[in-house]
C-alpha cells in the first residue's frame, strides 16, 4: 500500500508541471488513441489517489486544471509519463511508481476531460486539423474562430474549454444526437407576419436573440412572437465517411486546443 506522503508527492508533482494552456497538448503526429476501459479506470485511480489534491475537479490546486488541460511544462503523453515517474526533485517531488498500464489509465483519464461516461476517442495532429477544419471540411462556411469565419453556427473560439473530446467528436460525426438545446434551428412567426429562422444565440424570460440564416442579430420581445418552433434536427452534416478515421482525430485535437 502507498503511503500517503508519496502518494500525495507524485500527486503534486503532476501539478508541478501543470499550470497555463499547452495548445500541443493535442498536436502529437501521429493519432492517439482513448479506450474507454483506459479511462474508466483512470477515473478509479484518480478518484482513489489523485482527487486528494488535484480535486474531483481536477481544479483543486490554484492555476491547474487537468480536465481542461492546463499544463506549465507538460505537452504530450510522454511529458506526463517522465514526469510522474522521474519525479522533480528540486520542487521535493519523488518519483512515483505507477505500473505502465496505470499510467495509460490516468493518461486517458486527464485527455478525456474528466469524461465519466468513458466514451472513446482519438486525438491526431491539431496542425492538419486546422488545415482540415479551414479547407475540406468547410467549416468556416458556417463557423468562427478567433472573429474569422461565419455566425451561421456556434462560436468555437472555447469548445475545447466547454465540451469533452468525446461529445465534441459526437458531434463531427452524429451532429443531431450532439445537439445541444440552445444549438437547436428555430423558426419564429411574429404578430405583423414575420418568419424569421435562424439559431438561438440567447434567451432570458422576455427577448430572445437569434442570428439568421445570413449572419443578422435579430432582437425579439416574447410579447411580438405568435409562433416558436424548435427544429429536431441539426444543420450540420455528418463528416462520417467524408473524412478518414485519421482526419476526425487530426480535426478533433485542433478543435480542443481552441481554448478561448
Amino acid at each position: 500500500m502507498r503511503s500517503a506522503g508519496v502518494i500525495a508527492g507524485a500527486v503534486f508533482l503532476v501539478v508541478g508541471a501543470i499550470s497555463g494552456l499547452a495548445e500541443s497538448a493535442f498536436a502529437q503526429g501521429s493519432s492517439q488513441q482513448y479506450g474507454t476501459a483506459n479511462i474508466q479506470a483512470g477515473y478509479r485511480l484518480y478518484a482513489s489517489q489523485c482527487a486528494l489534491c488535484h480535486g474531483g475537479n481536477g481544479d483543486g490546486v490554484a492555476g491547474i486544471n487537468l480536465a481542461r488541460q492546463q499544463f506549465r511544462r507538460v505537452s504530450t503523453d510522454a511529458d506526463i509519463r517522465r514526469t510522474v515517474t522521474g519525479g522533480i526533485a528540486a520542487a521535493g517531488m519523488p518519483p512515483f511508481q505507477f505500473r505502465p498500464a496505470e499510467l495509460d489509465a490516468i493518461i486517458a483519464y486527464i485527455r478525456s476531460g474528466f469524461d465519466l461516461e468513458g466514451a472513446s476517442f482519438a486525438l491526431g495532429d491539431g496542425a492538419r486539423g486546422k488545415a482540415i477544419f479551414d479547407g475540406k471540411g468547410g467549416c468556416t462556411v458556417c463557423h468562427r474562430v478567433h472573429g474569422n469565419g461565419s455566425r451561421n453556427a456556434p462560436d468555437l473560439s472555447d469548445i475545447g474549454a466547454l465540451r469533452k473530446p468525446s461529445a465534441i467528436q459526437r458531434s463531427i460525426l452524429q451532429p443531431a444526437a450532439a445537439m445541444q438545446p440552445i444549438n437547436r434551428p428555430v423558426r419564429v412567426v411574429t404578430h405583423d407576419g414575420r418568419v424569421i429562422q435562424g439559431r438561438r444565440l440567447n434567451e432570458d424570460t422576455e427577448t430572445v436573440q437569434l442570428i439568421t440564416r445570413d449572419g443578422m442579430l435579430v432582437s425579439l420581445s416574447k410579447n411580438d412572437i405568435q409562433d416558436f418552433e424548435l427544429g429536431k434536427t441539426s444543420g450540420m452534416p455528418s463528416f462520417a465517411g467524408k473524412l478518414s478515421t485519421a482526419e476526425v482525430a487530426d480535426l478533433l485535437a485542433y478543435l480542443l486546443s481552441l481554448k478561448g
